[in-house]
């Protein structure tokens, strides 16, 4: 159990910084929506690419924050508990020693309790999340093989340097795919009828690959059996889905040749065909796809219709707002971050708590 338990501690950790990060982004997206930015759907795509970026790197931006705070403000603490803790010793913070040294370590207690397996209800939860983390990674592996079952029954029509265009009678949707070693593009062959839908569905999916969408929706559902339960996951992965195909419409009508309106009317009917469409969520990205495409559509047509072209300035405005993002999720990192030395106000805590409990026993007596 005592190798487990930094593991269990450091993924809380995540967790915590996950929820904040998602809290962050929902407060973004609150303010962008009252301003012209909001239309800037690709921007807003690449800030919470960066965002889920440092999420991953947080433990190391927690080290560098403390690292910088000790140099600049020697004798500074960045962490709640030790600031919890400074506050006390202060007298800004009025309880008994005892009381406030156990509200100080309830994490750590909490993961003891959880790891002792005393309480039959926290035992069951944890198999039951166990069980749906396990049916939710075999339903992955499922649909990865689901989806290479389909690459490699259709047919190789073009081939590039990375990159297979690939031709299928079993599809009725276009999608994007990435195997081990080589990208893939599946059209269905009734597309070779239809000249402008075909290019129209290459441009979507090439730059759903130029842009890395598909490897990061891969990422994301990678994660889903450990992040399932965290509602924070939902809320990231739910804007990721959004962003994802409003940036890869307004970066391909952004392009010369391609008319929005002629565009949009191609989404319209490949909706029709996507609504009854039961096909693999995972490992893909298509055109319109999952049980929401009615709203995901209408939210794309509306974009396309409104969204004016994004300009280098609001390209540099958002460049500033996505460096506030990574410096407060940075802090936040750091805040939340529980330390494992015992500083000079620790070892005060720990005297007073003692004094405190010698004190009681002789009255006691």
């Amino acid at each position: 159990m005592t190798a487990v338990k930094p593991v269990l501690d450091a993924f809380l950790e995540f967790n915590v910084v996950l929820g904040l990060s998602a809290l962050i982004w929902l407060a973004m997206r609150g303010t962008l929506a009252l301003t012209p930015m909001r239309y800037g759907f690709v921007a807003q795509l690449r800030s919470l690419k960066i965002l889920c970026i440092c999420v991953l790197l947080s433990p190391i931006l927690a080290m560098v924050v403390s690292g910088i705070v000790s140099q600049v403000w020697p004798g500074r603490v960045v962490a709640l508990g030790d600031i919890a803790v400074a506050a006390y010793l202060r007298g800004d913070i009025a309880m008994p020693a005892a009381q406030f040294e156990t509200l100080l370590n309830t994490r750590e207690r909490w993961l003891d309790h959880v790891l002792s397996g005393a309480s039959v209800f926290v035992t069951c939860a944890l198999i039951a999340l166990a069980l749906l983390s396990s049916v939710l990674a075999i339903r992955v592996a499922r649909n990865a093989l689901t989806i290479r079952k389909a690459v490699r029954s259709s047919f190789l029509w073009r081939q590039s340097a990375k990159v297979d265009i690939r031709l299928s009678d079993r599809v009725t949707v276009p999608f994007a795919v990435r195997g081990l070693r080589r990208r893939h593009v599946v059209l269905p062959s009734h597309l070779l009828n239809s000249p402008r839908d075909l290019r129209f569905a290459l441009a979507h999916e090439f730059q759903h690959i130029r842009a890395l969408d598909v490897e990061w929706e891969l990422g994301f559902e990678l994660l889903r059996p450990l992040l399932f339960w965290n509602p924070a996951y939902l809320v990231m992965k739910h804007q990721f889905d959004r962003l994802r195909e409003l940036a890869c419409d307004q970066s391909v009508v952004s392009r010369k040749g391609i008319d929005a309106i002629d565009y949009t009317a191609c989404l319209l009917d490949y909706c029709t065909r996507s609504v009854k469409l039961k096909s693999p969520r995972i490992l893909h990205v298509a055109l319109v796809n999952g049980p929401k495409a009615k709203l995901v559509l209408r939210q794309r047509v509306i974009a396309l219709a409104d969204a004016p072209v994004t300009t280098n300035q609001l390209s540099a405005i958002f460049f500033g707002l996505t460096l506030s993002l990574v410096v407060v999720l940075a802090i936040g990192s750091a805040s939340v971050r529980q330390t494992q030395d015992w500083s000079h106000d620790r070892l005060m805590l720990s005297t007073v708590v003692n004094l405190e409990r010698l004190e009681a026993r002789n009255q006691g007596n």
